[in-house]
């Protein structure tokens, strides 16, 4: 799960440009969110498909807001473009 935690921070450090706080901030966020996401699937196995995506998406909302904490405005801007630019490519 580290492995995976740095590969996102990096992908999204070459976008946004963390510094080096920023960085050890962000890596330890993913490395939060991922471990949540393991125990919520785990936790809402059999459970309904909206309980799961219900709580699933509590947790994007709390990395989300914990990010943004993270984020200094430019970053932001950046940070809100590349979820736009990604989530319109995801839609086609």
């Amino acid at each position: 799960m580290m492995s995976r935690a740095t590969t996102l921070t990096r992908a999204l450090a070459e976008r946004i440009h963390f510094n080096e706080a920023q960085f050890i901030a962000v890596k330890q966020l993913h490395l939060n969110m991922l471990t949540e996401r393991r125990d919520l699937e785990i936790l809402l196995n059999g459970a309904s498909a909206e309980e799961r995506d219900t709580q699933l998406s509590w947790a994007q909302q709390r990395y989300e807001s914990e990010l943004m904490f993270l984020l200094k405005p430019q970053q932001l801007v950046a940070y809100q473009a590349l979820r736009t630019n990604f989530t319109a490519h995801r839609v086609k």
